[in-house]
Protein backbone atom coordinates (compact mmCIF):
# COMPACT_ATOMS: atom_id res chain seq x y z
CA UNK A 1 0.00 0.00 0.00
CA UNK A 2 1.02 3.68 -0.54
CA UNK A 3 0.36 6.84 1.14
CA UNK A 4 -0.32 10.38 -0.91
CA UNK A 5 -0.17 13.60 0.44
CA UNK A 6 -3.29 15.77 -0.47
CA UNK A 7 -3.75 19.21 0.46
CA UNK A 8 -6.72 19.98 -1.75
CA UNK A 9 -10.04 17.88 -2.03
CA UNK A 10 -12.87 18.33 -4.75
CA UNK A 11 -16.43 16.41 -4.09
CA UNK A 12 -18.32 15.76 -7.22
CA UNK A 13 -22.20 14.28 -6.22
CA UNK A 14 -24.78 12.16 -8.46
CA UNK A 15 -27.98 10.62 -7.62
CA UNK A 16 -25.79 7.29 -6.62
CA UNK A 17 -21.96 8.23 -6.18
CA UNK A 18 -19.85 10.42 -4.87
CA UNK A 19 -16.57 11.20 -6.11
CA UNK A 20 -13.75 12.47 -3.91
CA UNK A 21 -10.64 13.40 -5.98
CA UNK A 22 -7.31 14.05 -4.05
CA UNK A 23 -4.47 16.82 -5.23
CA UNK A 24 -1.19 17.58 -3.70
CA UNK A 25 -2.22 21.18 -4.58
CA UNK A 26 -2.08 23.73 -7.16
CA UNK A 27 1.00 23.92 -9.40
CA UNK A 28 1.80 26.26 -12.32
CA UNK A 29 1.81 24.98 -15.64
CA UNK A 30 4.99 27.02 -17.58
CA UNK A 31 3.24 25.56 -21.15
CA UNK A 32 -0.01 26.94 -20.57
CA UNK A 33 0.60 29.60 -18.88
CA UNK A 34 -1.57 29.13 -16.19
CA UNK A 35 -2.34 26.85 -12.97
CA UNK A 36 -3.60 22.99 -12.48
CA UNK A 37 -4.83 21.39 -10.32
CA UNK A 38 -3.60 17.76 -10.75
CA UNK A 39 -5.62 14.69 -9.35
CA UNK A 40 -3.83 12.01 -8.41
CA UNK A 41 -6.32 9.59 -6.69
CA UNK A 42 -10.33 9.57 -7.55
CA UNK A 43 -12.17 7.65 -5.14
CA UNK A 44 -16.18 6.76 -5.97
CA UNK A 45 -18.56 6.00 -2.90
CA UNK A 46 -22.03 5.30 -2.53
CA UNK A 47 -24.13 8.49 -0.70
CA UNK A 48 -24.41 6.38 2.35
CA UNK A 49 -20.66 5.20 2.44
CA UNK A 50 -19.82 9.05 2.08
CA UNK A 51 -22.25 9.71 5.52
CA UNK A 52 -20.28 7.15 7.38
CA UNK A 53 -17.07 8.90 6.12
CA UNK A 54 -17.73 12.23 7.10
CA UNK A 55 -19.39 10.99 10.13
CA UNK A 56 -16.09 9.85 11.03
CA UNK A 57 -13.72 12.54 9.84
CA UNK A 58 -16.04 14.34 12.56
CA UNK A 59 -15.67 12.23 15.18
CA UNK A 60 -11.82 12.12 14.51
CA UNK A 61 -11.80 16.12 14.56
CA UNK A 62 -13.83 16.44 18.04
CA UNK A 63 -10.60 14.12 19.56
CA UNK A 64 -8.03 16.08 17.82
CA UNK A 65 -9.65 19.23 19.11
CA UNK A 66 -10.06 17.59 22.75
CA UNK A 67 -6.66 16.97 22.56
CA UNK A 68 -5.39 20.08 21.78
CA UNK A 69 -7.31 22.02 23.75
CA UNK A 70 -6.35 20.02 27.05
CA UNK A 71 -5.02 22.51 29.63
CA UNK A 72 -1.20 21.80 30.58
CA UNK A 73 -0.94 19.79 33.35
CA UNK A 74 0.44 21.76 35.98
CA UNK A 75 3.77 21.89 37.54
CA UNK A 76 4.53 19.75 40.37
CA UNK A 77 6.47 21.74 42.94
CA UNK A 78 9.11 19.44 44.77
CA UNK A 79 7.45 18.81 48.40
CA UNK A 80 9.92 18.91 51.18
CA UNK A 81 10.22 15.62 52.84
CA UNK A 82 10.11 15.68 56.29
CA UNK A 83 11.16 13.51 59.08
CA UNK A 84 8.71 11.41 60.76
CA UNK A 85 8.10 12.54 64.71
CA UNK A 86 8.55 10.05 67.04
CA UNK A 87 5.81 9.18 69.50
CA UNK A 88 5.59 11.18 72.21
CA UNK A 89 5.39 8.24 74.50
CA UNK A 90 8.40 5.86 73.07
CA UNK A 91 10.80 8.70 73.25
CA UNK A 92 9.89 9.45 76.92
CA UNK A 93 10.50 6.86 79.52
CA UNK A 94 6.88 6.13 81.67
CA UNK A 95 7.10 8.06 85.09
Amino acid sequence: MTARYANQVLLNTTAEECYLEFSPGVIFDRAGGGAILPIHTRIAMTPVGLLRLHQAIGQALQNYQIVQNAPAPAPQTAQPVSTPIADATSSEGNA
